[in-house]
């Protein structure tokens, strides 16, 4: 484990915080979890302890260890040295990755929750694709996976993506987190312990069935590491180390890279190859670089020919215009209304709640789940937890939740 006097003789600019009153100190909205990373703001309203513009603070273990411990999750997330190595990753010697990450954090995160909350699963798992593809759809590795999801062609069949010379479901966002998820579910009912089903999400079931016997039968990841790949024993202390950078990125000076444009709603549209691509483009006054850049499954700037319609997603308003288009022409076209990243913020402006006036409530209905509602009132679930001092996802029929209106 590296200590101040080495990160510093490899560093300028740390700010070594070693004392253990730092916690006292500790911002209160990250103590009670606030989510403030969906909340978009500048950096000069997210750096609250007044850090200089490329101050680089690091903290005692007892801090991390702290942070890490009152994280809301279902997951167990200790500390170790292997966490403490891919916490500096993040918030030392990646800053400006991590900067991108928070950003796209606001786009891709609450489709994952959202997604993760109706199959029951904890809502952690997010963070798998942070350090699978860093929230990058067009990430591919040197053996071939792709997406935000990294599965390989063959795993991506299994989970019904189709992929080709033209079309790759592995990287069409909603597809590919629906096969994760499943995936995920499956090991789950293998290995029964989510640190276990992460490592074999990396590395296969059948190199964690081997470590298992290796270990004499324990299901404890961190018996098991030594018996593992090297790439997997670090795979589970960097989805732990990714949860807390991503949490804690303001008391590290690090904050969401506002350069960066993010779109504020999305839709989904189902269309066959009865149109190109270049008309869609053209009918909807886009670039065909600005359509494949909301679709990076359409490989080859193509619509494939396929026996059934294709999703692909546009800005809402493009996706009106469209659906209008072809209502004229006598095109039967099929829309889904789903708003699929009503959460995404502008990078110029940020939501507005009145604090008191006009709250809504709403009565929770049996089958209803916080993504259900969140999404009904286009807010995002960490908002709902906000507003009503929730602890976890799980909700009661008969009861109400406050719900604040925007401004204006």
């Amino acid at each position: 484990m590296l200590f101040c006097g080495q990160l510093f003789a490899q560093h300028k600019n740390l700010k070594c915080i070693a004392d253990d009153k730092q916690l006292n100190k500790l911002d209160t909205a990250s103590i009670k979890l606030k989510y403030k990373l969906y909340q978009h703001a500048d950096p000069g309203d997210l750096n609250i302890y007044g850090f200089e513009e490329n101050e680089v603070p690091i903290y005692a273990d007892s801090v991390y260890a702290y942070r890490l411990s009152i994280l809301e999750t279902q997951i167990q997330m200790p500390y170790n040295e292997f966490v403490r190595r891919y916490i500096d990753m993040y918030t030392i010697k990646r800053r400006k990755l991590t900067s991108r990450m928070i950003n796209w954090s606001s786009y891709y995160f609450p489709i994952f929750e959202e997604a993760l909350d109706k199959a029951d699963m904890p809502l952690e798992l997010k963070y798998m694709a942070v350090i699978e593809s860093a929230l990058n759809p067009n990430a591919t590795s040197p053996v071939g996976a792709a997406g935000l999801w990294q599965f390989m062609p063959a795993t991506g069949r299994m989970y019904g993506l189709r992929t080709g010379n033209q079309f790759d479901e592995r990287r069409e966002l909603n597809k590919s987190t629906e096969a994760a998820i499943k995936y995920l579910r499956n090991s789950y009912n293998i290995y029964g312990d989510w640190l276990l089903v992460i490592a074999s999400y990396n590395c296969g079931p059948g190199n964690v069935n081997k470590a298992i016997k290796r270990a004499n039968g324990s299901k404890n990841f961190w018996v098991i590491q030594e018996y593992l790949p090297k790439e997997t024993r670090g795979y589970v202390p960097a989805f732990i180390a990714a949860a807390y950078a991503m949490t804690y990125a303001s008391e590290h000076n690090i904050y969401p890279n506002i350069d960066q444009e993010l779109p504020l709603n999305l839709d989904t549209v189902y269309i066959d190859n009865r149109y190109t691509f270049n008309q869609i483009a053209a009918e909807l006054g886009m670039s065909t670089s600005e359509l494949r850049y909301y679709n990076p499954q359409l490989r080859a700037n193509k619509i494939p020919f396929t026996q059934e319609p294709i999703a692909i997603t546009l800005p809402y308003a493009k996706s009106i215009l469209f659906s209008k288009i072809t209502s004229d022409t006598g095109y039967k076209f099929s829309f889904d209304h789903k708003l699929i990243a009503s959460n995404a913020p502008k990078t110029t402006s940020s939501k507005s709640y009145n604090s008191t006036k006009g709250n809504q409530t709403y009565t929770i209905r049996p089958g209803d789940v916080l993504a259900s509602i969140a999404k009904k009132f286009n807010v995002t679930v960490s908002e709902l937890k906000k507003w009503n001092d929730l602890n976890t996802n799980r909700i009661t029929a008969g009861k109400k939740l406050i719900v604040k209106p925007l401004k204006g």
